[in-house]
């Protein structure tokens, strides 16, 4: 039987990590708040982004193409009859730190999950946030290459961070003529729950919707594809900074649900301790009582 003193060590260690769970709980409460104003206001600039480009989809695919076998840069974007389908992308977002519950645990899961499916391709990754970048790093496939990692930028992200990781896709996605880029990331769905997304970031997969335009037709100065040359790198670096605002913040919940449920076990941990503790320290007494008595019948007989 444990004794009073590993008892009472046993609790006070344990309301020392309860109250590190506490201030951790209070630390994400403080910056979610800022966190989802961020990224709220970054969804409507991100999504008018896709809707323009949507809008110059047909008339960018109905361009004169260099020949029958090759693309134009446009058509790339949409089309990309001409990547290479044995060599694939791969974004992912997780966060720097543990102590998340599961939020890190599904992105992983789903990124292995998407490897092993891909194992017979090259496999260019870009890899955000140290747990991510840690588990890619460790590894051993021959063909998977890490093109790309970007690490304590939580919970400060910048339109900074959005523009280079942006830079790195698209150099990449040109220069090593990727069939395909996918992006696998933890989406902020409420303060109690997170989406895993698992999407295709290039080529564009625009929503199947019927997009009404006016009846008169646009006049685009200096050109449409000049426009279109514009719109692009601004429209990938939007989003790339909208989601990693959503990741920021579903992480920041995941965190704060996380530590709000350990401590609440602490607290019943120590309430069990508590009770353990008052039945040996009354063992301990009516041992004591129990000593005292045989030892006076002792003496009396």
């Amino acid at each position: 039987m444990e004794s009073l003193r590993d008892i009472r060590q046993n609790i006070k260690a344990i309301k020392s990590t309860q109250q590190i769970m506490q201030t951790m709980k209070m630390i994400s409460n403080a910056r979610i708040r800022r966190a989802q104003d961020a990224m709220t206001a970054a969804r409507p600039f991100a999504k008018k982004m896709y809707q323009m480009v949507d809008d110059l989809k047909q008339d960018i695919l109905a361009m004169p193409q260099p020949d029958d076998v090759a693309e134009s840069w446009a058509g790339r974007f949409f089309i990309n009859k001409t990547g290479n389908p044995k060599k694939v992308g791969l974004l992912v977002i997780t966060g720097d730190k543990g102590l998340a519950g599961s939020f890190n645990a599904v992105i992983l899961r789903s990124a292995l999950h998407f490897l092993k499916e891909n194992q017979d391709k090259e496999i260019f990754v870009f890899a955000v946030g140290k747990k991510g970048r840690d588990f890619l790093a460790r590894l051993k496939m021959p063909n998977l290459h890490l093109v790309y990692e970007s690490v304590g930028i939580f919970p400060k992200v910048s339109y900074a961070h959005a523009e280079l990781l942006g830079e790195a896709v698209l150099k990449t996605y040109f220069e090593q003529n990727l069939g395909s880029v996918t992006l696998i990331y933890n989406d902020f769905k409420s303060l109690a729950s997170q989406n895993l997304v698992e999407q295709k970031l290039l080529p564009f997969h625009f929503e199947a919707t019927e997009n009404k335009k006016d009846e008169s037709d646009f006049l685009f100065e200096p050109g449409m594809l000049e426009i279109f040359k514009l719109l692009v790198p601004r429209l990938v670096k939007a989003n790339m900074y909208r989601m990693l605002l959503e990741s920021q913040a579903a992480n920041l919940a995941a965190t704060m649900n996380a530590m709000d449920a350990a401590s609440k076990n602490a607290g019943e941990l120590v309430a069990a301790l508590g009770v353990k503790l008052n039945k040996v320290r009354q063992a301990s007494i009516t041992n004591e009582i129990l000593d005292i008595v045989n030892g006076a019948e002792a003496l009396n007989s």
